[in-house]
């Protein structure tokens, strides 16, 4: 009893007189005192084992509460290139926000690669959002997961281009037709490049665009052969309305939609709480095009 006394910094006979009081209020014997110790008697055992589970489940409910605390507010920082944040995650981020109002959310386009994962590596983001070609280089020292897939596609106007309605075109026919495509420096560009010079080839890019949004409105307008990228299962569905997807004799590349993230860094409630968000909307698609 003279350890217990001094781990709770009371004395000897506090710990006697608290034990007495105890013992007359529940009307049983805790302890058995034998040769200056304290032996938990059954009936003190029975106390000891609810007591514990009383506060074991005390400590759960300031820990949930904790939780539910920190996901009401926090930040939520998110990697992306413009295209993902135009056709994938804005009305994600929309809803999280609905859900989440506190959360504070902060947003880094970039639209290169590598600059992409040092956001990652230098903690400027929790969680980078990428479209990458299959055959693409994967950062291993990162954890990512896949989101869905895509494949790139060549469209054109059905108003100004009807003479290749239909018609199975080779990369070198498609190639005398001025090319809108984005910009230099995103995996768009530099996937269909390199098919092109594979086949001995420099893309005829005429127009070049910052955002997948103007490639389209290009398009459309009869600027030239869009270059794009396609979902498989869109969560913003694009408008092609007045397009139409050349045929081509040669397979043009797909890749997949990933998510990056620190393996070794316990992500954010923000961060997990998102990722769970982005999941369930990906399973809902899949949930209906099966009943299609």
């Amino acid at each position: 009893m003279t350890a217990a006394a001094r781990s709770l910094f009371l004395t000897q006979p506090a710990i006697s007189h608290s034990i007495a009081q105890l013992e007359d209020e529940l009307g049983c014997r805790l302890f058995l005192r034998a040769n200056r110790r304290l032996i938990l008697t059954d009936e003190g055992a029975s106390v000891f084992a609810t007591t514990n589970r009383l506060h074991e489940a005390l400590a759960a409910g300031e820990q949930a509460l904790q939780e539910a605390r920190a996901r009401r507010t926090g930040l939520l920082r998110i990697g992306c290139p413009y295209l993902i944040l135009q056709t994938c995650l804005t009305p994600l981020l929309a809803a999280y926000h609905k859900a989440h109002p506190d959360v504070r959310i902060q947003i880094e386009i970039e639209n290169r690669m590598r600059p992409m994962l040092e956001l990652v590596h230098a903690r400027k983001v929790d969680l980078l959002f990428l479209a990458t070609p299959e055959a693409g280089v994967i950062d291993s020292a990162l954890a990512s997961e896949t989101l869905g897939y895509f494949h790139y596609a060549f469209k054109a106007s059905r108003e100004h281009f009807p003479q290749l309605i239909g018609r199975t075109l080779t990369l070198e026919e498609i190639n005398r037709h001025p090319i809108v495509i984005l910009r230099a420096g995103n995996n768009t560009r530099d996937c269909l490049e390199q098919l092109f010079a594979q086949a001995g080839l420099k893309l005829n890019v005429q127009w070049e665009t910052l955002t997948m949004g103007l490639t389209e409105e290009f398009t459309k307008a009869g600027f030239g052969i869009g270059a794009m990228l396609v979902s498989k299962n869109p969560i913003v569905k694009p408008h092609h309305e007045g397009l139409f997807t050349l045929k081509t004799a040669a397979a043009l590349p797909s890749g997949r939609y990933l998510v990056f993230q620190r393996p070794h860094d316990p992500p954010s409630h923000a961060a997990i709480e998102f990722l769970s968000l982005v999941r369930e909307h990906l399973s809902d698609l899949l949930r209906k095009k099966k009943k299609k």
